[in-house]
């Protein structure tokens, strides 16, 4: 267990942070805080927070808000494979009359969308904490950050077994869920065209590689475990797939 540090949860869009969110604030009760904030007001936020008795910060911000935090800190997150989080981002905010970008994006088409540079690669730019256009030095910054500074980065495509190593890593108690924030009425990837799906992997190329990285990662993970935990994992695989 981690206790003695403030988890943070870097939740990126469209990767089941919101699932996540709600597990984690169901395992931290009144020390948990969420900061959906402009950056303006997320500084003074939480810069409030590190006077109080925090145990978990979750929130739509980049890496870097443990300096503005007085205690030690690990990151958490959840990375999806780039082709998919696009195309479900696109059509979310499509359906979400609240959104802020809502009125915008109705007016493009999915590959009209993909011309909008802060929508592609947002990944690497959440995890890099980047600011203004991408490089391929981003990529390795977010790479080194992932290394350095996250306890665990799940992978949406699995989901049950990137809980089971954070439960095990912060001993949460209550696992169960539903999913949260699914994005209906967006087709499949195989009802996407191929040019466009090409275009996809041409515009994520930076999400792409630090998907596979962060993916390897959490393979590697669940690969050292021994024989008592990988039996603990099977059951609870086991009883995740029934709920």
């Amino acid at each position: 267990m981690q206790r003695n540090k403030i988890l943070i949860h870097l939740h990126t869009p469209k990767t089941a942070g919101t699932t996540l969110r709600k597990i984690i604030t169901n395992n931290y009760h009144n020390s948990s805080y969420n900061v959906y904030l402009d950056e303006s007001k997320r500084k003074e936020r939480l810069r409030s927070l590190s006077k109080k008795n925090v145990s978990c910060i979750q929130g739509h911000f980049p890496f870097g808000i443990h300096k503005y935090l007085s205690k030690p800190c690990t990151y958490i997150t959840m990375l999806r494979n780039p082709i998919d989080r696009v195309i479900s981002e696109y059509y979310f905010i499509r359906r979400g009359t609240r959104h802020r970008l809502h009125q915008e994006v109705m007016k493009l088409s999915l590959e009209q969308y993909l011309r909008r540079p802060e929508s592609m690669n947002v990944q690497t730019r959440y995890i890099s904490g980047a600011r203004g256009p991408l490089t391929r030095q981003h990529l390795e910054i977010a790479k080194k950050n992932i290394q350095k500074y996250f306890s665990i980065v799940g992978i949406t495509e699995m989901f049950n077994e990137s809980l089971f190593l954070m439960k095990n890593k912060f001993g949460w108690q209550n696992t169960s869920y539903e999913k949260e924030n699914v994005t209906k009425a967006r087709p499949s990837l195989n009802q996407i065209s191929k040019t466009t799906l090409t275009e996809l992997e041409k515009q994520n190329k930076l999400d792409i590689e630090l998907y596979l990285f962060a993916k390897r990662l959490l393979e590697q993970k669940l690969i050292n475990l021994d024989q008592q935990s990988k039996q603990e994992l099977n059951t609870f695989l086991s009883k995740s797939n029934n709920q």
